[in-house]
């Protein structure tokens, strides 16, 4: 019994370190993302940690900030998604599989009406992912969601319900990781 109570400790104090390096080591982000004729301002940024390891940051663009999630996610209005890698584990097929089970989750099991756009997002890593990449998301209504890989546009993916399903992986009543949501949403 106290060797477990011995092995718990340790457990914390490490976990509680690794989370306090990983917002030493947070990935600054721009204020502002100025895509086509949009201004999006920074809603919220939070880290995604997968097993104890930071690996990536996620950000919120809006025109205007919001906590209403599920305004979010509905609005046909230009908005954006940042993804900063910051760990060697996230590789083209991690990140391919990890979007593919949350638009899975976003969309109740539902994706066979977006399937052809998810094809799409799926080879917009085909040029491969490293720690140091990043991912801009930027919706743009009638016209799409531009993926861009370090500020070069990579894919445009049309349609509002990819749209919805895509920020409803941060965003939905089931997001990946709800303090990432949190954080998003500005708080």
């Amino acid at each position: 019994m106290l060797l477990n109570l011995k092995k718990l400790i340790i457990f914390s104090i490490l976990s509680l370190g690794i989370f306090s390096i990983s917002s030493i080591n947070a990935v600054e982000v721009p204020n502002t993302i100025d895509y086509e004729d949009s201004k999006l301002i920074l809603n919220g940024k939070g880290t995604r940690i997968i097993f104890f390891m930071k690996v990536y940051d996620g950000s919120l663009y809006l025109q205007t900030q919001s906590s209403d999630a599920k305004k979010i996610i509905n609005d046909n209005a230009p908005m954006a998604i940042r993804i900063d890698v910051s760990s060697t584990m996230v590789t083209a097929d991690a990140m391919t599989k990890a979007l593919n089970e949350g638009l899975e989750k976003s969309t109740g099991n539902n994706t066979g009406p977006i399937s052809k756009e998810i094809t799409q997002l799926s080879s917009s890593f085909d040029s491969g992912v490293s720690s140091g990449d990043y991912y801009e998301f930027v919706y743009l209504p009638e016209k799409g969601t531009h993926v861009l890989k370090n500020n070069k546009l990579v894919e445009l993916i049309k349609g509002i319900e990819f749209k919805k399903a895509f920020f409803g992986i941060f965003l939905s009543d089931n997001p990946i990781q709800k303090n990432l949501k949190k954080a998003m949403l500005g708080g």
